[in-house]
């Protein structure tokens, strides 16, 4: 018997599934509208679904959690033995009130979105036969994409299919990239020129053949039937959702993290937050800005200095702790697209701004795509092997702000009561980890991962690699054979990282804000309050070792400008008498091709100024000595 044609097939029987990422909002979503789309023309109903997975939750060791016995791995994977939550309960509360915004949003509709605890292939499973689940694809995780792929193979056992979506998770779409989505440009200027911006350092201005970035699509106006009767595993019931506690317990966080997460305080969730939100940074770019006070741009990468005149990149912010937009943890569960604030600003007098962090963001979703699993290594995409410590005393001092650094210990503290920390202070105690505590860069990172509300898997994890150095072969901290002699080189450095904290918060009112033990310090010592004398320190009531720990690492300098207390020191193979600092030499030998050992044997063998300078003194002595020698015999 012949087959019927296609059009006389009978519709599948299965519903159209929305499955629900990190894509929560109706406007400007791709995939919410082709699975609307599908549900209406083949009359099929629609089932929106959100799954909270425990592997993204719970405790686990750092590594893939979707690949628990490393079948994915390569060979020469070596075992860890740190690890924490994926999500801390703050993150979490957050994400539920924001999935409880879009529960809102879809009865508003007539419709009803499920929410549930489990695996999405074992929640998936039990779905009708034929069932189409649609969904944004997330090829910036591994992670990620094992759970695709696990969905699709459990789906296909029972005829169903699984619609992987681009979406607009980014700001271009990758049918309109200029190159293979896994090989573009590994820099930002790069990427910059090849989408078509002529110069977004200094100007907004695109070429005439610039990438195509698609404008906002609207929410669905129609909205399909729903499933009259299913019963997903794990489902958490409209009760339990609508009470954050409950919610929280049924997602297994412990009566203790629930209360220290109820006790802080969260941004408003949801799509139509993150829209509020948008309009109040809209509206605030046409007043003058009330802080007149000229920032320090010493550890920005301003592409050749400052604007002079009004400030359309907004260094002054980057500076500053209070960040810019803050409209990053919408984005990161997706209740607001880069398309639509790339839309929305785009009258805005600092849209040149706007424009120039989507496109750092463009380049570590591009970066993480192209680097895959690379990007977790500890040698980083760069395979750069060098020393590392796994002091795990030192890891709980940093994490529970109790470095006794005062920018980095009040850093720490905001992330962990607030789950915010603005750029600066994301890098600064990277940096600080990585290089002076010489820690294991992956730990700092799944840190980060677990506590902040904006964990985004490629800017996090991308950043990360940049500060500690492991993104490409050619930054320089290879060849050290040990972490004394990193956080040597690295010194400098970060004492002027330091500085221009000092710099940008002359008063420390940032640090107060934070460390109430410093209350007392006056501005002169709050930054640095291992110059103070004892007398001081107990007269301030900040005894260091007793009320405030001594610092890690330290004690460090705070650098006003270029001092001439470094010490430099002179080899005796450089005809030219220059002098050199500890750091200039090993940047000398790295940059002639040898390891830092080349550089750190060049320090010993030349000689301190003070001992070129006791030898000058010795050699004017012999000489007014010969000299005296010399006229007692001619006057004989």
């Amino acid at each position: 018997m012949a087959a019927a044609p296609p059009w006389k097939k009978p519709r599948n029987a299965g519903p159209v599934v929305w499955w629900m990422r990190n894509d929560l909002r109706l406007q400007d979503n791709p995939v919410v509208r082709a699975a609307v789309a599908e549900a209406l023309t083949d009359q099929r109903p629609l089932l929106p679904v959100f799954i909270f997975d425990p592997r993204f939750l719970d405790r686990s060791f750092y590594g893939r959690v979707t690949d628990p016995d490393f079948k994915k791995s390569i060979s020469t994977r070596k075992p860890v033995d740190f690890g924490g939550r994926k999500t801390c309960a703050l993150r979490a509360l957050f994400w539920l009130r924001c999935v409880r915004a879009m529960s809102d949003a879809i009865a508003a509709k007539g419709g009803r979105l499920l929410v549930c605890h489990g695996k999405p292939e074992d929640v998936l499973a039990p779905l009708p036969a034929g069932s189409l689940v649609v969904c944004q694809s997330e090829p910036v995780s591994p992670e990620q994409t094992d759970v695709e792929d696990k969905v699709e193979e459990v789906l296909s056992k029972t005829h169903g299919e699984l619609w992987r979506k681009w979406g607009a998770m980014g700001l271009y779409h990758r049918k309109d990239l200029p190159f293979p989505v896994n090989g573009g440009p590994g820099n930002y200027t790069e990427l910059c020129l090849t989408m078509g911006w002529e110069d977004l350092w200094r100007s907004p201005g695109r070429t005439a053949d610039a990438a195509r970035i698609r404008v906002p699509v609207a929410a669905p106006d129609a909205w399909p039937q729903g499933l009259a009767a299913v019963d997903l595993p794990g489902l958490m019931s409209d009760q339990v959702l609508r009470d954050d506690r409950e919610a929280l317990k049924f997602l297994g966080y412990s009566a203790e993290e629930i209360e220290e997460a109820m006790s802080q305080e969260l941004p408003e969730a949801g799509e139509a937050a993150a829209q509020k939100s948008l309009e109040k940074w809209l509206r605030e770019q046409n007043e003058e800005p009330k802080d007149l006070h000229e920032p320090v741009l010493w550890d920005l990468p301003t592409g050749g200095g400052g604007a002079k005149g009004h400030d359309a990149l907004q260094w002054a912010n980057l500076a500053k702790p209070d960040g810019w937009l803050r409209i990053s943890h919408y984005m990161a569960v997706g209740c607001i697209s880069a398309r639509e604030i790339f839309a929305r600003a785009e009258e805005s007098r600092n849209f040149n701004g706007v424009a120039h962090r989507l496109l750092w963001r463009e380049l570590h979703r591009l970066n993480a795509i192209r680097w895959g699993r690379r990007l977790f290594w500890l040698q980083g995409p760069g395979r750069v092997e060098r020393p590392w410590s796994w002091d795990m005393k030192l890891v709980e001092a940093w994490k529970a702000g109790l470095t006794g650094v005062p920018y980095i210990d009040a850093c720490m503290r905001e992330l962990k009561q607030t789950g915010w920390l603005a750029y600066k202070g994301r890098k600064t105690v990277g940096f600080y980890f990585v290089f002076i505590l010489g820690l294991d860069w992956r730990i700092g990172a799944f840190h980060f991962e677990d506590v902040l509300l904006d964990y985004d898997v490629a800017m996090n994890y991308g950043n990360w690699v940049v500060v500690s150095e492991v993104d490409k072969s050619s930054r320089g901290a290879h060849g050290f054979k040990t972490v004394e002699d990193l956080a040597a080189w690295k010194m400098e450095e970060f004492e002027w990282k330091l500085s221009a904290e000092k710099k940008n918060d002359p008063s420390g009112d940032y640090l107060r804000r934070w460390l109430p033990e410093l209350q007392k310090l006056d501005a002169k010592h709050i930054h640095e309050p291992w110059a103070m004398s004892e007398e001081l320190m107990t007269r301030c009531g900040c005894v260091l070792g007793r009320d405030y720990p001594m610092p890690l690492g330290g004690p460090f300098r705070m650098r006003e400008e270029v001092s001439e207390e470094e010490e430099r020191r002179f080899h005796p193979n450089d005809s030219s008498g220059n002098r050199y600092t500890y750091k200039e030499f090993i940047d000398f030998a790295m940059k002639k091709g040898y390891d830092a050992n080349f550089g750190k044997k060049c320090w010993e063998e030349a000689q301190p100024i003070s001992v070129l300078q006791e030898e000058n003194q010795q050699l004017r002595q012999q000489l007014q000595a010969a000299e005296h020698q010399l006229r007692s015999l001619q006057s004989a």
